[in-house]
C-alpha cells in the first residue's frame, strides 16, 4: 500500500510540475508574442512574394535532375568539386549519386514550402478580395492597378490585403501570428 501511495504522490508532483512549466512557458510565449506577430506578417509577405520564383526554381531543378540522371555531370562541374573536398576519394558514380540525392532533397524541401503556400492561398481563394493578394504577390501589380480592376479605392486594396495577410500568417505561423 505504501508503494501505491508513493506512485500517486509522484503522479501528483509530476502533474504540478508540468502545470508550472506550462504556466511559465505561456508567460514567456506572451512576452515573445509581441516580438513575433509583426515578424509573422512580414515573413508571410516575403513568402508570398517568393512563391512564383520558388515554383520556377522547382521546375528548373527538376529539369537539372533529369539531365543529371540521363547524362551525368560534367568533369569540372562545381557540384563535383563540392562533394570531393572531404578528403575521401569518391568514385564518379558515388559523386553523381551524392549530387542527385542533394538535388532531390532540395527539390523536396522547396516543393514542401510551395505546397504550404498553395494550401494557404487555397484557404482564401473564395474571399471577394483574393485578387488583391494574387495581384500584388503573384503578378507584382500596383495597388492602383488592382483597385482599377476590382473597381474600388486603393485604400480598400491595402486594407483587405492586410486582412488577408493576417489570416494567411495565422495559417503559416500559428499562434505566433496573433
Amino acid at each position: 500500500m505504501a508503494n501505491n501511495r508513493k506512485s500517486v504522490d509522484i503522479k501528483v508532483i509530476a502533474q504540478q510540475a508540468a502545470n508550472e512549466a506550462a504556466r511559465l512557458a505561456y508567460g514567456q510565449g506572451s512576452l515573445h508574442k509581441a516580438k513575433t506577430a509583426g515578424n509573422a506578417y512580414k515573413d508571410t509577405e516575403r513568402r508570398l512574394f517568393a512563391y512564383p520564383d520558388l515554383l520556377e526554381k522547382i521546375e528548373r531543378d527538376k529539369k537539372n535532375l533529369s539531365e543529371l540522371m540521363t547524362h551525368g555531370t560534367h568533369a569540372r562541374s562545381k557540384c563535383v568539386v563540392r562533394f570531393s573536398r572531404s578528403g575521401v576519394r569518391l568514385s564518379p558514380e558515388e559523386i553523381l549519386e551524392a549530387i542527385i540525392q542533394d538535388l532531390t532533397a532540395t527539390i523536396a524541401a522547396d516543393q514542401h514550402e510551395a505546397d504550404i503556400i498553395a494550401a494557404a492561398l487555397d484557404l482564401i481563394k473564395n474571399d471577394p478580395y483574393y485578387a488583391v493578394i494574387a495581384g500584388k504577390f503573384l503578378e507584382y501589380r500596383t495597388d492602383e492597378d488592382i483597385a482599377t480592376d476590382i473597381h474600388c479605392d486603393p485604400s480598400t486594396v491595402r486594407r483587405n490585403r492586410g486582412r488577408l495577410i493576417r489570416r494567411l500568417a495565422v495559417w503559416l505561423h500559428g499562434v505566433q501570428a496573433l
